[in-house]
């Protein structure tokens, strides 16, 4: 029952942040997933859930999309799952928490110092095929490919598009991804219990992450979220080196 109430209130709080701040449901999910279940399965239970979220923004924005940066960055996202896949499934539980681990804290720091790799369309598409492995592995994806979009022409778009156009990218790597946990056998019944523990989490915390993004100020949120962040960062290595 401690592990079902919480994963319930980690996804919750992940499905509030991702909404209120517009980034961190897996950086704040995946490291305490990981302290409460295996390290696979927390990857796991973070990915698939990703899954309706990613869908929901790529839907409601669809008519925002750059579909000429979006071909480019799903084509080799989608090249990158393969190798995240086969990472998963051959890594034994020290590595893969390291993994983990490393992902996490670099994700935290692109992320807080809002990191632009340089390199235009060519770095972007590096490192979307990054972002494929590293959602396949440790289901983190979006501060890498982030990173490499500011660097090229994707960052001149404006806001929505470019939420909108990630949100593609984000949709089909995850469901990529979902059919490969299928045929690499991690959806198991154990997983099944905690997504549907886990969606109703995902509806209140969405619900309370609108609510809370019409009042707070956005900077603050952000700058509170990165704590939340750094926290979840030092937990993680805690882990591994004490591991």
């Amino acid at each position: 029952m401690f592990v079902l109430v919480g994963v319930f209130i980690t996804l919750a709080l992940a499905a509030l942040v991702r909404i209120a701040a517009g980034f961190g449901f897996s950086l704040v999910s995946v490291p305490p997933l990981a302290l409460l279940l295996d390290p696979v399965t927390a990857v796991v239970i973070a990915a698939t859930l990703a899954v309706p979220l990613n869908l929901l923004v790529a839907v409601g924005d669809r008519a925002h999309v750059d579909r000429r940066g979006a071909l480019v960055l799903l084509a080799f996202s989608l090249a990158g799952v393969p190798f995240g896949l086969w990472a998963l499934n051959v890594m034994s539980e020290s590595t893969l928490l390291s993994l983990i681990a490393f992902t996490v804290v670099a994700g935290t720091l692109l992320v807080g110092l809002r990191v632009r790799v340089p390199g235009g369309m060519g770095a972007a598409a590096g490192m979307s095929a990054l972002s494929g492995a590293s959602f396949a592995a440790t289901a983190i994806d979006g501060p890498i490919l982030v990173a490499g979009m500011q660097g090229s022409r994707l960052a001149d778009l404006e806001p929505r598009a470019q939420r909108a156009t990630l949100a593609v990218v984000f949709s089909a790597t995850s469901v990529a991804t979902l059919v490969g946990f299928g045929f690499g056998g991690q959806l198991t019944p154990e997983v099944g219990t905690l997504v549907a523990v886990g969606v109703p989490a995902l509806l209140v915390g969405t619900f309370a992450g609108e609510r809370l993004f019409r009042r707070l100020n956005a900077e603050l949120f952000r700058r509170t979220v990165l704590v939340l962040l750094v926290v979840s960062s030092v937990s993680m290595l805690t882990r591994v080196v004490t591991a």
